[in-house]
């Protein structure tokens, strides 16, 4: 199976932090986020790995080779001079694809956590059985029609069109995920060269064409993490299904990430007033003061007479002693 990760975007909701590291090295949970998203498809065998960069492209092509993405084989598709969208960005990737058969691609910076543990082989075979030029994984979500576009289907689950207004025709607009399959007959509709989106240029010309595009719903809980405070949210909330003693989806998903992509074991705890992540290797000074959410990475180390709280420390940082931080990421 061949994959392709979309991370070429500039992350510009969560500046200033997307200033030093590109989006799908910022740790989630001591996680890259692009260890989160290949998470995800961790049911899939990946004979090619296709990543496209633009912004930061040298700390993207660090960040894979430093991850344990299982892939046989991963290439790079830079994009200079300008970013090229969804559907560019796969366009400028297509030899990579061409003769390889249908495939998956989904943005690198995705935190999805599934019900199904194996649900991205079932959405696969149910691609291959529709015959679809894309199948899109899409979830019920509040927010369709308001907070975001929607996925507008029929009531066989066939898509009609997107963008938060209703579709003439549609019975029930779904949150996309960011994770689909595409058939190669997708090429015919991206552009040799130039920006464009996957589903309103692409997949839009496709459906007004006659092809099918079928959506595939499923249970999930799904994260937005594109500004500091919706990244801070859902660092809170994945803790406390770590923290919970009662097993869930959510509990076991998570687990399965940080074994497999975090550098070292990492613990969980509640000490006083702080929730705590903390890797093997971080070291505490005895006169720090922590509350709330507070995540450290490998070999992060928090000096004497800090005081933080909600803060997420990446891999290898220094807290300098007597450091008052609240609400943010060190990176």
């Amino acid at each position: 199976m061949n994959v392709m990760l979309l991370a070429a975007g500039e992350g510009t909701r969560l500046r200033p932090y997307t200033a030093v590291l590109p989006k799908p090295a910022i740790p989630f949970l001591t996680v890259p986020l692009a260890g989160h998203a290949l998470s995800f498809l961790h049911d899939i065998f990946i004979d090619k790995l296709v990543v496209n960069t633009f912004h930061l492209p040298q700390k993207i092509h660090e960040l894979f080779h430093s991850l344990p993405h299982g892939a046989k084989n991963i290439y790079f598709s830079d994009e200079v001079g300008k970013i090229l969208g969804s559907g560019g960005g796969l366009g400028n990737a297509r030899k990579h694809f061409l003769g390889g058969g249908d495939f998956f691609m989904m943005n690198a910076d995705e935190v999805i956590l599934p019900r199904d543990s194996f649900i991205a082989n079932k959405a696969f075979e149910a691609h291959k059985r529709s015959k679809a030029i894309a199948t899109l994984l899409v979830m019920d979500h509040p927010g369709v029609g308001s907070q975001f576009g929607g996925v507008w289907t029929d009531a066989a689950h066939r898509v009609l069109g997107f963008g938060k207004t209703p579709i003439p025709g549609s019975v029930k607009g779904w949150h996309f995920v960011g994770v689909q399959i595409l058939s190669e007959r997708v090429f015919k509709y991206i552009p040799a060269s130039g920006e464009s989106n996957i589903l309103y240029d692409a997949l839009t010309t496709a459906l007004q064409n006659g092809d099918l595009v079928q959506a595939f719903p499923f249970e999930c809980t799904w994260f937005e993490t594109g500004n500091p405070q919706d990244f801070l949210s859902a660092s809170e909330k994945c803790f406390q299904f770590l923290a919970q003693k009662e097993n869930s989806y959510q509990k076991a998903s998570l687990q399965r990430t940080l074994s497999h992509f975090a550098f070292e074991k990492v613990h969980v705890k509640e000490q006083g007033a702080a929730k705590l992540l903390l890797a093997d290797s971080v070291m505490v000074d005895s006169s720090a003061s922590l509350a709330g959410l507070v995540v450290a990475g490998s070999r992060a180390i928090i000096g004497a007479q800090t005081r933080l709280k909600n803060v997420i420390i990446a891999n290898g940082v220094e807290v300098s002693p007597d450091t008052v931080a609240s609400d943010t990421l060190l990176l």
